[in-house]
């Protein structure tokens, strides 16, 4: 890889690395953990050989990273997309946007984490089955079933929701 500074790769990765921590890992934990991420990745950014994507290759870091940062604790959990949402003063009325992502918000916190991590990257990152399975260390087959079950079962935990349901 040719020579870049810090300010690059920190401008480049920094906002798909915060947003893949910002779902998995506490709030009053978010700044640290992601910093120490991007810290790491510059410290082995010289070994990146290019056989996938800079960002590829980065999330790979920070899903190694927050595994790690689980270990051992026993309870894993989606951090509501809410918490940074603020409805605007106006005369516009968001609620119904609000209320879907309040809902989607809930549907997604009742996935287990494999389930979450692979919506978010495949379908809305957009990162292909190839990369995913690289990121999350397992194959694309895996993936590909995996990302099979996370959608209908999110489809199924949002049916229930919408129809005023407890799951």
């Amino acid at each position: 890889m040719q020579q870049v500074s810090f300010e690059e790769i920190y401008e480049e990765l920094f906002p798909a690395v915060y947003r893949f921590t910002y779902l998995r890992i506490p709030s009053s934990e978010i700044e640290d953990v992601t910093s120490e991420i991007m810290a790491k990745i510059w410290k082995y950014v010289s070994s990146f050989e290019g056989r996938s994507s800079l960002k590829s290759w980065a999330l790979r870091i920070a899903s190694n990273y927050i595994a790690d940062f689980y270990r051992g604790r026993k309870e894993v959990r989606i951090i509501a997309l809410s918490e940074e949402l603020q409805i605007p003063h106006g005369n516009l009325d968001y609620s119904e946007e609000f209320s879907t992502v309040e809902s989607v918000n809930y549907t997604l916190k009742q996935l287990s984490e494999p389930q979450a991590a692979v919506i978010q990257l495949r379908l809305i990152e957009g990162f292909s089955s190839n990369e995913t399975a690289s990121m999350l260390g397992i194959t694309q087959q895996a993936v590909d079933s995996l990302l099979y079950r996370a959608k209908k079962n999110f489809r199924t935990i949002y049916k229930t929701e919408m129809a005023g349901g407890e799951c």
